[in-house]
């Protein structure tokens, strides 16, 4: 009996996926699936800021690094410099539909931190630690001929504006790290200033290495 019930289950879980499936085949001939579901399901309002998203996620520096055929390392990594700031304040404005004024104190706020921290957002894979003394991979910030190690880095939720920034690249599969670098050296000068051109964040192992280069450029503000 219990056995007959279980085929009778298998057989209906696997005919409803049949139906559907065969129900997309046949729309196309009535018009596009895209069309059809946009015309059928309430798609909401949309917002124009693919824009922004498109701009912020070209901050963005990815990399897969291989041993032979084995991915040992797969990092993406995001400067939040002074003008993925703004982007981001830009789109959360939009979401939390703040008027200018909360706006541009918001933003105030956000570039107040770059006064203190040079700060990424660094994507890993779940078996590739960043952070502790015994992982394989270390990371280190390079502006012209110095290198900096971090102050910290701690494993954090992303905020739900940087998954949209993200997008695919935030997945189950990775945790995400806020990297925090000090942005005055021992002499309490500004690490990034006017005369800098290029900052470089590199991963590295024992054999190997990969780093990310950002122009600093419109990505300067006044420090």
């Amino acid at each position: 009996m219990i056995l007959e019930q279980r085929g009778k289950f298998m057989k209906r879980d696997i005919i409803f996926p049949l139906f559907f499936i065969l129900f997309l085949g046949i729309l196309p001939g009535c018009g596009k699936v895209y069309d059809w579901a946009r015309g059928n399901f309430d798609q909401g309002r949309e917002f124009k800021n693919e824009d922004i998203i498109t701009e912020a996620r070209n901050e963005i520096k990815t990399a897969t690094v291989y041993d032979l055929f084995s991915v040992v390392g797969k990092f993406d990594a995001l400067w939040l410099s002074d003008k993925v700031r703004d982007l981001y304040v830009n789109l959360f404005a939009l979401k939390h539909r703040k008027d200018e004024a909360q706006q541009k104190v918001f933003l105030r706020r956000q570039l107040e931190e770059n006064n203190h921290f040079i700060s990424f957002y660094v994507l890993s894979l779940h078996d590739v630690v960043l952070g502790e003394q015994d992982t394989n991979w270390s990371m280190f910030l390079k502006v012209g001929d110095n290198v900096y190690t971090p102050k910290e880095i701690k494993i954090i939720d992303l905020d739900p504006v940087y998954k949209d920034i993200f997008g695919k690249m935030s997945n189950k599969f990775k945790d995400v790290y806020l990297v925090y670098f000090n942005a005055k050296d021992i002499e309490n000068n500004y690490i990034i200033n006017p005369d800098v051109e290029t900052i470089s964040l590199s991963f590295r192992s024992v054999n190997k290495e990969v780093s990310f280069t950002w122009d600093v450029g419109s990505n300067f503000a006044e420090y």
